[in-house]
């Protein structure tokens, strides 16, 4: 990683100087490279477990550490702030981990410059699985040991309608019958948002899942100002 850098580094440079860029160019530049250094140190302090204290919580699959590191939790979703359940699920991830000793294994690096990684507490609750089978969470992949284990409270979370699987936040019938209209979220691209109206392929099958920040509109035009596009399943 650190030949990465030094790499982007060289590129940097180079790429500057032909470009005869202000010296204010390049400082800024660099700064954004700094983070990604920081993430290389912190990732050789050992070679695949940490050890350190939760300074503060983000929201419920997120926060940060003693060096201001962002850590988030591997293998779940967590509702955005002002989403269906997500008060509920900071505030769980605060009770169970802020201001104690965590240990974090499986470490690996998003492109928000996060570690994403299994946390564990000194006696042993797996927060990751906690956050997930209680509903705080939605479990969305894991690809480690803990693949079964986490597959399995994703679906005891769904059959038991917890927390953002409730009927609260996991909708198939609005709650005013006058706004029928579904607003989703593109599975592979969430940036894309569509809507939906009765008349539409497919309508009875989506859910408008309410803490991923779905919802319901009464008009369409509500829905374009809210920066959905017509779903192409809609004639």
């Amino acid at each position: 990683m650190l030949g990465v850098l030094c790499g982007q580094c060289s590129i940097l440079i180079l790429v500057l100087k032909a470009k005869n860029l202000h010296w204010k160019s390049f400082l800024l530049c660099s700064i954004a490279i700094i983070p990604s250094l920081f993430l290389f140190l912190f990732y050789h302090r050992s070679s695949s477990v940490v050890y350190d204290k939760v300074v503060e919580v983000v929201d419920g699959d997120t926060f940060f550490i003693q060096n201001r590191q962002p850590i988030r939790l591997y293998g779940i979703n967590a509702p955005e702030l002002g989403n269906c359940y997500s008060e509920e699920s900071k505030n769980e991830l605060t009770k169970l981990i802020l201001g104690k000793e965590i240990r974090l294994t499986g470490l690996q690096a998003d492109h928000y410059g996060r570690v994403v990684a299994d946390v564990y507490l000194k006696d042993g609750t797996y927060i990751n699985l906690h956050m997930v089978k209680n509903g705080f969470t939605a479990y969305i992949r894991a690809y480690d040991q803990n693949i079964t284990h986490m597959k399995e409270a994703g679906d005891y979370a769904r059959q038991n309608k917890l927390g953002v699987f409730s009927p609260a936040c996991f909708q198939t019938e609005p709650e005013n019958p006058k706004c029928k209209i579904k607003g989703n979220l593109d599975d592979k691209n969430p940036d894309r948002k569509f809507y939906l109206k009765p008349s539409c392929a497919y309508y009875d099958s989506v859910v408008v899942e309410k803490y991923l920040g779905e919802q319901w509109f009464c008009t369409e035009q509500e829905a374009i100002q809210a920066g959905f596009a017509k779903s192409p399943n809609c004639k």
